[in-house]
């Protein structure tokens, strides 16, 4: 097992400020929202009634209530290039921001990485990307919500053999092999594309440019993967965790995908992580309602219009599942706070109803070490870009920042 925090680690003059870390989360096809003097409305409602320090809860949040403090509800912010979108595209730019309602070629960085690049150069993994579909899917319907410096999709996990054994498992003689021959091809490409580079006209040596780039940031992630082979990975436990789930049981899969988190996090494995809880039209993960007992798919029980019981039920339960984490991050001491407090959590989805790409359901948790207060639902108008929580967000949690994709200033209404 990892060694919990203890005092004597604080002892000497060469102590170590607390880490930043950022966690960002998805939810698919938006949220039930009866109207505010419907009966239902705390019952079966997403957003809080009220605003302010004063607000009311839906039922559907108690499981992070006792949390109150440490948590802050928004609403109101939505990407504005993207609000006449379909809203089934959420999970490609609710990180972005980006305008790709026509085409894909806009596709921009995620948040999630522009933080990583700040702040994850020292961690075996600059971040860890991870989704319950895998991989990346399809444009227009992701499977990841992290996103490079070139717009391309970063191929999520969804294995927690595969994860855990990336993070904490011996480092095999193939892997070793791999980054060595992956190397070599590198450097041939590199010197291959400068000579020809030389022979191209105008246009040609733009498109070079962008796609040696590309190479660069690969020969970038080998090398450091390189010299990370020779650096002893932490020693965890695995027999609390159940290794061998996939999504078809929902419940203990989101579980031991969340605590995976929580230890790379622990164990400053990575600082930076993001996790799609399920892809829209995202087959078995699309059945996560069945851990409920519930027979229809979370895509079809997004468009009840009237009886919102049963998918009140479907969102209790993964809000359940992201309040777990957020506790458990709260009980792992680091100095005298606590791990949550040195991770900023942002957790939603990209429309409020389904097909609505307006007014997103956001949850920020944590970040109390990094400026960060709660204990409020902060409601905007429909004018504010999300992006413009993002430059705050990364001012706070990486690097200074004076914009993010269509962002017109930041949100300080969240800090202390």
């Amino acid at each position: 097992m990892a060694l919990p925090w203890l005092e004597c680690m604080s002892w000497g003059s060469d102590l170590k400020p607390p880490r930043n870390r950022f966690f960002a989360g998805f939810f698919a096809y938006g949220v039930p929202m009866p109207l505010d003097d419907a009966s239902d409305r705390l019952r079966n409602g997403w957003f809080p009634v009220g605003t302010g320090k004063n607000y009311v809860a839906p039922a559907m949040h108690e499981s992070i209530m006792p949390l109150r403090d440490k948590i802050t509800f928004l609403s109101g912010l939505s990407h504005p290039s993207m609000r006449s979108t379909s809203a089934h595209k959420g999970a490609d730019y609710f990180l972005t921001g980006a305008d790709i309602l026509k085409t894909y070629d806009k596709q921009t960085i995620s948040i999630d990485q522009h933080v990583a690049r700040s702040i994850g150069q020292d961690t075996r993994f600059e971040s860890m990307v991870l989704s319950s579909f895998g991989g990346v899917n399809r444009p227009y319907r992701s499977s990841t919500l992290s996103f490079d410096r070139a717009g391309r999709p970063i191929p999520a996990l969804n294995n927690p053999a595969e994860i855990f054994r990336r993070m904490f498992g011996v480092t095999t003689d193939t892997e070793r092999n791999a980054l060595a021959s992956r190397g070599s091809v590198i450097d041939e490409i590199l010197g291959e594309a400068r000579d020809l580079n030389l022979r191209l006209g105008a246009n040609d040596q733009r498109k070079m440019d962008e796609y040696l780039n590309s190479v660069r940031e690969l020969e970038k992630m080998t090398a450091r993967a390189v010299e990370w082979q020779s650096t002893p990975k932490s020693k965890v436990d695995a027999q609390h965790l159940d290794l061998s789930l996939n999504v078809t049981s929902p419940r203990e899969y989101l579980t031991v995908m969340y605590d995976l988190m929580a230890l790379a996090f622990q164990t400053d494995t990575t600082r930076v992580a993001s996790f799609q809880t399920a892809c829209e039209e995202g087959g078995l993960t699309d059945r996560f309602p069945s851990a409920l007992g519930l027979a229809n798919s979370s895509h079809k029980l997004s468009h009840e219009k009237k009886d919102y019981d049963d998918v009140a039920k479907y969102l209790s339960f993964l809000n359940e599942m992201h309040a777990n984490f957020i506790h458990k991050l709260d009980s792992i001491q680091e100095g005298d706070s606590t791990l949550l407090d040195n991770t900023l959590c942002f957790y939603g989805c990209a429309t409020s109803k389904t097909h609505q790409a307006t007014n997103y359901p956001i949850i920020l948790s944590g970040g109390k070490n990094m400026g960060f207060a709660h204990g409020s639902h902060l409601n905007y108008s429909d004018e504010i870009p999300l992006s413009n929580l993002f430059v705050t967000i990364s001012n706070q949690v990486g690097g200074p920042t004076e914009s993010f994709a269509d962002s017109t200033a930041d949100i300080s209404e969240v800090l202390g």
